[in-house]
């Protein structure tokens, strides 16, 4: 029987997110399919002390790593020696034919070539931007997209860092996390991506020469059609098009793009906006309700997908500032059988179909013109609602694709293995351990002990919400 070995930041019940729930999904086809499937996982919540969980409740034995260290997620924290020992005493007990790292973060950016080192090979998917910026998202801080190559000159202006940290070790921390993730990307037996141009883009941005499968996510459903209110009259005052977004309310989601739209129009009244989501922070829910100030936008708040059924619109706008790299909002919309406005980079553009028109990143003007054509030409929302929506594949399909992959990756030769180093090892991992130490200190006039001790009430507040 082939062992895999599925590795990734979060894994359920503790994370629900996108790259999560496919990963869990992975697990369950895969096993059913007869492969023996065991998870290591990350964990969000942090711990006074390091630990290693093991559990075997559900569909398939998660080994969870519980990092002690402060602020884990940041990037320049990635790197975690203990995170690589536990890695490499779970490959030695579990003795995988072969790993599928579905991220490092959480982790550490030396998992495909611990891997590697025990003849063990390995596929990358690359879910998102992560590999290719501190930032993790490539949106500057002036919300600029950047298309640059990381490295020092582009990055060291742009990187997140505390008020103590000067420039020489941002600089050296920038050339680490390049290193180390081009490093990790270049030693995957194969490369997969949910697009084919995203998996472009991280190879270029990477400056990699090689090729990337593109296996779609199972996507996402809402069970039934919007129920379109306008129909096919022209948009008036009284009767207004009814424009639906729904995500997270986070500000690169650009909920605030389409609010400033809507201020935009000649007549504001002419477009009634649904919002579905949460913001992460009250404060950005403060903002967006500030734009919005007295137009026609109602707030439905928390959603599953599946509340999208029947929905009460006439048009679906995705105003992402992100380059997504699937998009299950773009799924969804289509679900709801309505035209889709969208921004026009990431894999919105690569998906488009002529139900989907878009338009310029963050260009609210051109989003106005957008809603506005729309609201008065009933004729082209109906050609553009029965246009064919975006490819979507189903979870055999997915499952059987990335089998495919496994079967290439398990007839080529295995890596060959090296002898550990153990001694080596153990000298990292002091040199981390003093790192830390110092870092406490200096976090101290960060006030890292409140935001700790908050992060911790929040996550014992969601444990309790779901009865974890």
């Amino acid at each position: 029987m082939t062992r895999v070995g599925l590795v990734v930041h979060g894994f359920p019940p503790e994370l629900v997110g996108g790259t999560e729930r496919l990963v869990a999904a992975s697990a369950r086809g895969l096993a059913a399919a007869g492969l023996e499937v065991e998870v290591f996982s990350g964990s969000i919540e942090w711990r006074e002390r390091w630990e290693v969980v093991r559990e075997e409740a559900g569909d398939v034995p998660v080994t969870r790593f519980h990092r002690h260290d402060l602020f884990f997620e940041r990037w320049d924290k990635l790197e975690n020696p203990r995170v690589e020992r536990a890695f490499g005493e779970w490959l030695d007990a579990t003795s995988p034919d072969l790993v599928h790292v579905h991220h490092w973060a959480r982790l550490t950016t030396t998992l495909v070539r611990t891997a590697a080192a025990r003849g063990v090979p390995t596929v990358v998917s690359l879910h998102d931007l992560f590999s290719s910026c501190p930032r993790y998202h490539r949106v500057r801080a002036d919300d600029v997209f950047c298309e640059a190559e990381p490295g020092v000159d582009a990055c060291l202006r742009c990187a997140p860092r505390w008020a103590f940290q000067g420039d020489e070790e941002i600089a050296t921390s920038v050339r680490v996390f390049v290193d180390d993730l081009r490093a990790e990307v270049e030693a995957a037996a194969a490369v997969v991506a949910p697009t084919a141009g995203h998996g472009a883009r991280i190879m270029r941005w990477l400056g990699l020469d090689r090729d990337v499968d593109a296996v779609l996510p199972e996507g996402g459903g809402v069970g039934a059609p919007a129920t379109r209110p306008l129909g096919d009259r022209v948009a008036t005052r009284d009767d207004p098009l009814r424009v639906g977004t729904f995500g997270h309310l986070h500000p690169l989601k650009g909920c605030g793009v389409l609010l400033d739209a809507q201020a935009a129009l000649p007549d504001p009244a002419l477009v009634e906006l649904h919002v579905w989501g949460e913001a992460p922070e009250p404060a950005m829910h403060d903002d967006l309700r500030a734009r919005a100030g007295d137009r026609r936008v109602t707030w439905h708040g928390a959603f599953t997908p599946e509340d999208l059924a029947g929905a009460p619109v006439d048009v679906v706008v995705l105003p992402t500032l992100c380059a997504e790299s699937y998009s299950f909002t773009l799924d969804e919309a289509a679900d709801l059988g309505v035209p889709v406005v969208a921004s026009d980079l990431g894999a919105l553009a690569d998906r488009a179909t002529p139900r989907v028109e878009l338009v310029p990143r963050g260009d609210a003007r051109a989003l106005a013109d957008a809603l506005l054509a729309l609201a008065r030409d009933p004729a082209a929302r109906a050609a553009r609602r029965d246009a064919p929506p975006p490819e979507r594949w189903g979870q055999e399909t997915h499952d059987a694709a990335l089998r495919a992959v496994y079967d290439r990756v398990l007839a080529a030769p295995r890596p060959p293995a090296r002898a550990p180093d153990p001694a080596g090892l153990a000298r990292r991992i002091h040199a981390f351990d003093l790192r830390e130490a110092g870092l406490r200190e200096l976090l101290r006039s960060e006030g890292w002990e409140r935001v700790v001790a908050d992060l911790q009430a929040e996550i014992e507040r969601l444990k309790a919400a779901h009865g974890a």
